[in-house]
């Protein structure tokens, strides 16, 4: 008799005929020993995937949509307890079993502010034993906040973050001085008048001969503690090639072709976002993320503002006929595993840890993740499954 699997079972391992491993999509049997993937299922009953595509977990390297669950509209804050437990069931239905939540410290303040920063590990530190997926911080660091730099090198230093991005929005945020409809978006997110957050803007411009140093600090600091560092939205060759010598290896959001392509020959990983290629566009004016991907200079898809994306982007590539499924799921899975330094994820093989997903591709361009397997544990189940063994009949 068939015994049902429910979310938050510990289970022996999963059986599919579509299960995707480093030899491609075939019908296999990965057996669980603890929370790694064992070197072999023996004759243990296992969750039974049947037809449905079995995956490695999404490992979303810049996610910031957990902004919009704290602060759903401008000066309306929720706790973050209740914030994370909404962002985790939205992870997992969506597919990520490893999230890096893009947390930003930054002169501007309020939301991307230091207490709100706080508040995060502090909500972090007391619900991650009942959260289901990893959630790991992906500290977005302000370049012109030197003021902010001695904060960060000690949230880095006590393991409160585990990926540093060195962001600069200050240009753009300058050449809105004197918009003050436009301004007062942002002013409203930092919780101050609009000319207090003028003056913020002033301040930080006068720091630009401090940034150097400060970065320098900075990025030594996360590579002593074993983290990978990027830089976001680099708006030219030379730019890139700066953020390389600094230790910068990821190029997060390349404003052109071209510094996407110098990121490629410097060996750099290079990011887009997955709305971009779910959309068709970028909604910001920068490159076609999959005109990118077609010219080999994308390697990692994030969620960036919207959790749905990663799937959503992976699958289009494929139904499209832009990638076969093994290269299209490596860019949400077994290459932001490599590039965030993640040795034990990002592909369903022994020894791996057992993060995986059971996906139904039956409706094109609406996959729908209906399990979520971390650590070896069902942790979201959209239906029931059976446990039963895969017969080598079925197989062929």
């Amino acid at each position: 008799m068939n015994t049902p699997a429910s979310p938050l079972s510990v289970l022996p391992g999963i059986a599919g005929r579509r299960v995707l491993t480093s030899d491609g999509l075939r019908a296999t049997r990965l057996g669980f020993t603890g929370d790694r993937i064992a070197a072999g299922a023996g004759a243990t009953p296992l969750l039974d995937a049947g037809d449905l595509l079995v995956l490695p977990g999404i490992i979303d390297l810049h996610g910031d949509a957990f902004e919009r669950a704290v602060m759903p509209r401008p000066g309306v804050t929720f706790p973050y307890d209740n914030a994370l437990h909404d962002v985790d069931r939205q992870l997992l239905a969506n597919g990520i079993t490893t999230e890096f939540h893009g947390v930003t410290l930054s002169w501007e303040g309020g939301l991307r502010g230091e207490p709100y920063a706080e508040r995060m590990f502090d909500a972090l530190d007391r619900m991650r034993a009942t959260l289901g997926a990893r959630h790991n911080v992906h500290l977005r660091f302000e370049t012109h906040h030197v003021g902010g730099v001695d904060i960060a090198r000690e949230w880095i230093q006590a393991g409160k973050v585990q990926f540093l991005a060195l962001n600069d929005h200050l240009p753009s945020m300058a050449k809105r001085l004197g918009n003050d409809r436009k301004l007062l978006q942002y002013a409203e997110r930092a919780e101050c008048d609009l000319d207090t957050f003028q003056d913020r803007i002033r301040a930080a411009m006068g720091c630009a001969d401090e940034v150097a140093g400060a970065m320098r600090q900075l990025t030594e600091c996360a590579k002593q503690a074993g983290l990978e560092v990027a830089s976001h939205d680099d708006p030219d060759p030379a730019t890139r090639r700066y953020y390389h010598q600094l230790g910068c290896r990821i190029a997060e959001f390349p404003l052109t072709a071209e510094v996407a392509r110098v990121a490629h020959d410097l060996g750099d990983f290079t990011v887009f976002g997955g709305p971009n290629v779910v959309r068709g566009r970028s909604h910001t004016n920068a490159p076609n993320a999959t005109e990118m991907i077609q010219a080999g200079l994308c390697g990692i898809l994030t969620s960036d503002y919207y959790y749905p994306a990663p799937l959503a982007a992976a699958m289009k590539l494929v139904d499209n006929g832009v990638l076969p499924l093994a290269q299209a799921w490596a860019l949400v899975s077994r290459n932001p595993a490599r590039a965030a330094g993640l040795r034990d994820q990002g592909t369903l093989e022994p020894g791996m840890l057992a993060d995986a997903i059971i996906v139904d591709d039956s409706v094109p361009g609406v996959p729908r993740v209906c399990a979520a397997i971390v650590a070896g544990r069902l942790r979201y189940a959209a239906q029931q499954f059976d446990m039963e063994l895969l017969q080598q009949a079925q197989a062929a």
